[in-house]
């Protein structure tokens, strides 16, 4: 089965339930990148990426470089990951070159799944039939009492866990909030993202601070370009530190893991490159006892979570789910797991009319 050919089309979505903000910056639309490759054989393989907004047109760019050299090729997702990485790997190892990846590579897994007419974790090795999901909000600016009808909210409909972000200019203030949460819903797993808005020492502050609390992790208290500085950071606190959905690279997961920096491990299904580099992320984890907790489009996440032993849950963001977005037709959790589809392939059906009325010329 060879590729003949692989269309492209860019859109920008807005965000349903209004404007994010956190730490360090805002988000207004998400960006989605969509990809039809067509085998030889009539089967038609469907991958996708994402931005936070920013940097879909240089992606579409790359990808229109890239295509002419995959025309003809087997679809085999290893070599051709491989591949394609070493053609644009001079514009970086990743961040934009990765996230171009993950379109033309998550298609060719949906080509041969759907080749072999079975769903796509039971060609990846399935060893579980759904994902336990946690709901995030993007709720820093919320009020205290807003977050706590939003975790209630959450605990209340089955989610196994909740994240809020903190980040307050008054460090009193997140551990108000926090505490008015705890008060409100007990034990209940909790988490907090600080979208490495800290310092060094402003992280040994707060995670100090919010010891009291029981935080299931922090995320990104730090840079994450700062591998030295998180290790520090975890070897002062009991409290254990997420990251990993600003992490492209096999290689960046290994320094945070051999450098006892990190706990869990976030990678983004889109941002390191698609499912092909995901799933060696995901067994380097595996080596280090470090379970698997994708940042974001949790529909697509949860097809390889399905095959994946370490993995502990998929991430419910709230407002920014690809059904809640309108990327695809409605795929909603259940009862706080999502269940992909029995259906050859990802299962994943595009919106095609809601996301040809956001489409991006380029």
């Amino acid at each position: 089965m060879k590729i003949e050919s692989i269309e492209y089309q860019l859109s920008r979505l807005p965000l349903p339930k209004g404007t994010w903000g956190d730490q360090i910056h805002v988000v207004t639309h998400i960006e989605i990148i969509t990809a039809h490759l067509t085998t030889d054989t009539g089967v038609v393989g469907v991958g996708l990426s994402h931005t936070s907004g920013v940097g879909g047109r240089a992606m579409m760019a790359m990808l229109e470089e890239l295509t002419p050299t995959l025309i003809g090729q087997e679809v085999a997702a290893v070599p051709l990951w491989h591949r394609s990485w070493q053609y644009l790997r001079d514009n970086g190892p990743g961040g934009t070159t990765t996230l171009a990846l993950a379109a033309v590579d998550i298609a060719v897994w949906d080509a041969l799944a759907k080749e072999r007419d079975v769903p796509l974790a039971d060609l990846l090795g399935r060893v579980r039939d759904r994902v336990p999901l946690y709901g995030s909000g993007i709720n820093l600016n919320l009020s205290a009492e807003e977050v706590v009808e939003q975790v209630k909210g959450w605990k209340a409909d089955g989610y196994f866990a909740a994240k809020v972000k903190v980040g307050k200019p008054d460090l009193e203030e997140d551990v108000e909030r926090l505490t008015k949460i705890r008060e409100a819903v007990g034990m209940y797993p909790l988490m907090v993202d600080a979208n490495q808005g800290w310092t060094l020492g402003q992280a040994v502050q707060a995670m100090s601070r919010f010891e009291h609390l029981g935080l299931y992790w922090v995320e990104e208290p730090l840079r994450v370009d700062d591998v030295v500085a998180h290790q520090r950071l975890r070897a002062r606190s009991t409290t254990p530190i997420g990251l990993g959905e600003n992490v492209y690279t096999l290689q960046q997961f290994n320094q945070y893991l051999a450098n006892d920096a990190c706990d869990f491990v976030q990678a983004d299904l889109g941002r390191v490159g698609g499912i092909t580099p995901y799933l060696d992320i995901a067994a380097l984890a595996r080596a280090y006892c470090a379970p698997m907790a994708p940042h974001f489009v949790v529909e697509l996440s949860a097809h390889v979570l399905c095959s994946v032993p370490n993995a502990l849950c998929g991430e419910m963001t709230d407002g920014g789910t690809l059904t809640e977005l309108g990327a695809i037709l409605p795929q909603p959790p259940q009862h706080g797991f999502f269940v992909p589809r029995d259906v050859p392939g990802h299962g994943l059906e595009l919106n095609t009319e809601h996301l040809a009325a956001h489409r991006v010329e380029v």
